[in-house]
């Protein structure tokens, strides 16, 4: 009886050596993770990406304005190739008015540079309107915004809002995106949906394979339960 649970308990401690091995590594880089800042480092592997199906659940939305674009994939908002704006559910329209480029989304509008940095952001709690359905500018090329009770007359350097019956405005529309702009950000999109701590944590738990990579993991746990009942029985025998 002693030799047969020996030899078994030598071949379940190869087979799980390596596993051991693997988890005492990746728990101790995951204690760390901050310090590797490995919750902002992504992945940028293809077969990964399509393995956590990385990709926008629609369509790519864009508005042009002076030659620039706006565009929402996913939850995420880029002006030209720079992401603005994440956690995003609609975006509404860009104008240009004064030099600045002026994003609605949401209830909220950002003011941009030419170059794409951010100005200013501006809420509710400085007077944007709630349920904004579209932004344009008027003849005087001061914005207009239109919302799910009025329109709105902006002024935004007093942050004066004077709300009107209806007003005429060249309103934002959306527009055929370029195929080469959309794909630099449909790769851009995708390379920064995955970080590296994310991965660690799946591999480490068994995620990464579904419900069957946790069975798998569980299935080892027991093989441990084993080599430990086993070594102590083995160790008390001979003692």
């Amino acid at each position: 009886m002693f030799p047969i649970i020996q030899k078994w308990h030598k071949k379940f401690g190869v087979f799980v050596a390596l596993f051991i091995i693997f988890l005492v590594i990746s728990g101790i880089v995951l204690n760390h993770s901050q310090q590797l800042k490995l919750n902002t480092k992504y992945i940028q592997t293809g077969w990964l990406l399509d393995l956590y199906q990385i990709n926008p659940s629609n369509e790519p939305i864009a508005f042009n304005s002076s030659g620039s674009w706006v565009t929402q994939i996913g939850e995420r908002v880029y002006f030209n190739q720079i992401e603005i704006a994440k956690d995003i559910n609609k975006l509404i329209g860009v104008i240009y008015v004064n030099q600045i480029y002026v994003v609605a989304f949401d209830d909220q509008l950002t003011l941009l540079t030419e170059q794409g940095d951010i100005i200013e952001h501006l809420t509710s709690a400085e007077g944007v309107p709630a349920g904004m359905k579209a932004i344009g500018y008027d003849a005087q090329g001061d914005v207009v915004i239109k919302s799910s009770h009025g329109y709105y007359h902006v002024n935004l350097d007093a942050l004066d809002w004077n709300e009107r019956d209806d007003l005429e405005a060249n309103w934002s529309q959306t527009s055929l995106i370029p195929e080469q702009l959309k794909s630099d950000l449909l790769k851009q999109y995708r390379g920064s949906g995955l970080t590296i701590e994310r991965v660690l944590l799946d591999l480490h738990s068994g995620r990464i394979a579904g419900q069957w990579g946790v069975y798998f993991v569980d299935i080892v746990a027991i093989f441990f339960l084993i080599l430990a009942f086993t070594g102590v029985w083995m160790w008390w025998v001979r003692k």
